[in-house]
């Protein structure tokens, strides 16, 4: 089951193995036999991230709900990257890049800010 989410997943989002790999620092090999079933049991300390990573929740992946997507909004890959790195930041990092990026693009901020609420 969950093989089947990870590719259903990863394809979804236009990934390859190979990526999906490297985020888990794990061989392309390796996710493929997750995504085929031939290893069974997935490590648990890899759910969360690959989900996060997926745009899935973990109770998605493990099969437990048919919720899909957690980040419906963020349609390319770049927005993903840069969503998943702020998420992943500490608070006053991430204050920092804010802030960086609406004194340089202040105008497409304040839109997407007014547009999200």
């Amino acid at each position: 089951m969950i093989g089947e989410r990870i590719k259903a997943a990863r394809l979804a989002l236009g990934y390859s193995a190979e990526q999906v790999a490297a985020f888990l620092n794990i061989s392309a090999a390796t996710v493929y036999r997750y995504e085929n079933g031939y290893i069974s049991k997935f490590p648990s300390n890899m759910i969360r991230p690959l989900a996060d990573f997926l745009c899935v929740s973990p109770s998605y992946l493990m099969g437990w709900s048919d919720d899909g997507p957690t980040a419906p909004g963020i349609h390319t890959k770049e927005a993903r990257i840069v969503s998943f790195a702020l998420d992943s930041m500490p608070a006053a990092d991430r204050e920092k890049v804010l802030n960086m990026l609406r004194a340089v693009y202040s105008d497409y901020i304040q839109k997407a800010e007014d547009k999200i609420g």
